[in-house]
């Protein structure tokens, strides 16, 4: 009779070997699969600082009708879960203060579920960010995640239902910039792509 699998010592010992890597690698676990995905290019990056802005400067944002934000936004946080076996570097994610809080300033792997993630996507990283990062997504807890493609100029936007990833509606260059959870961030998708 053959031994059970021990999943979770699986999981640990690939996150050992993803932190031994050198700094500047981009090394994820997704799933229980080791991924090493090349550095986005100058669009991608671009279109990841634009959402970003957007969502810091748009409605319910830190200073107007006197209010805090209920959002804090991070680009590439390292997010750990165990449940999903993945430790994962989402492009943007958001976390709500009303929902389960904020993540600690000084973390630098994250265990608290945002609850809300973006991932832009380019030739090299669409299947698996279609496929087993929004999975993992799915299984962690996200509530919400959004596709940015670039190239076709779309976000294509997912609802967690029951842990899976489940799509919602999808808004190409001209649809206002309107989806949950945010309200209209102002102007059409095209703003997220410049030339």
């Amino acid at each position: 009779m053959s031994a059970v699998p021990d999943l979770l010592a699986d999981f640990v010992a690939l996150e050992r070997l993803l932190e031994a890597q050198p700094e500047g690698m981009n090394v994820e676990i997704v799933r229980g699969v080791w991924l090493l995905a090349p550095r986005p290019r100058f669009r991608h990056g671009r279109s990841a600082v634009r959402l970003a802005s957007l969502l810091e400067s748009g409605p319910g944002a830190d200073g107007q009708d006197g209010t805090r934000s209920d959002w804090v936004f991070v680009i590439e946080p390292e997010i750990r879960s165990e449940l999903a076996f993945s430790r994962l570097i989402p492009d943007l994610a958001g976390w709500r203060r009303s929902t389960g809080g904020w993540p600690g300033p000084d973390e630098s792997v994250i265990e608290l579920v945002p609850d809300w993630v973006a991932e832009v996507v380019s030739p090299s990283t669409e299947a698996v960010d279609r496929g087993r990062k929004r999975e993992a997504y799915g299984l962690m807890g996200v509530a919400w995640y959004w596709i940015v493609d670039p190239e076709k100029r779309t976000v294509d936007v997912f609802t967690n239902v029951r842990g899976r990833m489940v799509p919602e509606r999808s808004l190409g260059a001209d649809d206002p910039l309107s989806a949950p959870p945010f309200p209209p961030l102002g102007g059409p998708v095209a703003t997220l792509f410049p030339d």
